[in-house]
């Protein structure tokens, strides 16, 4: 049987905790057991909060009719939704790191499906973006970070594998909920429609039950271990503030990464909110808009297993990797003006979903890679929120883009320009990796020698 490690992530000193690990012990619960149940339900929540984050681009051209809103502003209610699931990511952290994945991803739950129900009564555009985009939002970022963390809680030499079956449900809820969100909006109005994916939703409420808050990968709080009556309000609140670990913006590895995420995040949900209304204006049917949603997301779940097992092999690079998949989704993306016939679009829909895919699968890969696993939940948490800000504005930006044009052209130019530029800051990080590594020792070096010298 293989030697399996267990750690323990105490929220302390930044610098110590980017120190070699000393104290591990072994456990058989790594890589296989119930992690494999854990990925099961993270696959399911992914596919039920990314079903519905995806495929708001299919309920936009009925919003801008009903409302009779701009379509910039109509567009908000995409970006302020998919922005604030990435931007709780810090809140999202301190929760797990407080009360557990499962109570944090439960809470989520209930107040997303609320959102969504209650928004089906808005009177206008504003209440809808307040109701669907801001408290829809704020359920989905309570569910996704814990989603995606707790994966890595459970493996260790398998987790690119584990992370990408997880994260391939995001791929299979576009490609089940674009066509499903089609025939409900035929069938029952977006009313009848929000009504029933609300319903869907609820349900994650029985796949976040099975997660277990003994992983074997624990996140202990410092206030814990303390009497009663030295858990002030001081010491929590200070104990809350030292999980968001902004030190980590000091990083320049991490700067550098969270730099190119957030501009990939700015053009990443345009193609979603575009896609089927472009498809319109060259005169494809609206099913075959939504089957471009539904491709890029089954090529995002092929994707997230290929790449998974791709990554897990020692010869591959994944800084690499995901520098050239982004150069090639952010070239792909500039070119769709060009794309006129429907196969073409579908085409294109596969290298997207691919690109989507496999840029999912690396963010808490490469966050284990540039500040360790000790600080995945912080790390993790502080890039969904330069996420979260990056989503909130890159559609908006698109819909003004396309209100002053008369079109979608200047849309895909943006969005594919920033995902290219994307790729293109990411080219020096391993040596900014290195380079921070070498210096961190250098400095803990020259730590020890100091208390030596002064015993």
């Amino acid at each position: 049987m293989e030697t399996k490690q267990e750690y323990t992530m105490v929220q302390t000193d930044p610098e110590r905790a980017e120190a070699p690990r000393k104290n591990s012990q072994v456990s058989s619960n790594l890589d296989g057991g119930w992690g494999w149940i854990v990925t099961f339900s993270s696959f399911m929540l992914n596919f039920l909060v990314d079903g519905v984050c995806y495929t708001i681009g299919v309920f936009l051209p009925v919003f801008i009719i009903h409302f009779r809103g701009s379509k910039a502003k109509t567009m908000l209610l995409s970006s302020v939704t998919n922005g604030l699931s990435f931007l709780l990511g810090p809140v999202a952290g301190v929760s797990v790191n407080r009360f557990g994945c499962r109570k944090t991803t439960i809470l989520g739950i209930m107040i997303a499906s609320s959102g969504l129900f209650l928004s089906t009564f808005s009177p206008n555009l504003d209440v809808m973006i307040v109701l669907y985009g801001i408290i829809g939002g704020i359920g989905f970022g309570l569910v996704y970070t814990p989603t995606i963390i707790i994966v890595s809680y459970y493996f260790e030499k398998r987790r690119a594998l584990a992370t990408g079956i997880a994260t391939c449900g995001s791929g299979i809820g576009g490609f089940v909920f674009a066509p499903l969100s089609v025939l409900l909006l035929e069938t029952y109005g977006w009313r009848g429609a929000m009504w029933i994916i609300t319903g869907i939703v609820l349900n994650g409420i029985v796949f976040a039950s099975f997660y277990r808050s003994d992983y074997p990968l624990t996140v202990k709080d410092d206030t814990k271990n303390k009497p009663n009556g030295e858990q002030t309000l001081k010491t929590i609140l200070a104990s809350f503030w030292k999980t968001f670990d902004c030190s980590m913006l000091t990083s320049p590895s991490f700067v550098v990464y969270t730099t190119s995420c957030f501009l990939v995040s700015v053009g990443f949900f345009i193609p979603f909110n575009c896609l089927p209304a472009l498809a319109g204006d060259l005169g494809i049917s609206a099913s075959n808009g939504a089957l471009l949603i539904s491709i890029i997301g089954i090529c995002n779940t092929v994707s997230n297993v290929v790449f998974g097992f791709i990554i897990d092999l020692p010869c591959v690079d994944n800084i690499l990797t995901n520098n050239i998949v982004l150069m090639t989704g952010g070239v792909a993306t500039i070119l769709v003006p060009y794309y006129h016939a429907f196969g073409i679009l579908v085409v294109y829909s596969a290298v997207f979903g691919i690109m989507i895919g496999a840029f999912e699968l690396l963010n808490s890969i490469l966050m284990v890679e540039i500040k360790g696993i000790e600080r995945l939940s912080n790390g993790f948490g502080l890039l969904n929120m330069f996420i979260g800000f990056a989503s909130i504005v890159g559609s908006p930006i698109a819909g003004a883009l396309s209100d002053a044009s008369g079109n979608y052209d200047d849309a895909f130019y943006f969005a594919g320009g920033v995902i290219t530029i994307a790729g293109v800051i990411c080219l020096p990080l391993r040596r900014i990796i290195t380079w921070e590594k070498k210096r961190l020792a250098k400095k803990c070096k020259m730590k020890e020698s100091d208390s030596s010298i002064e015993k």
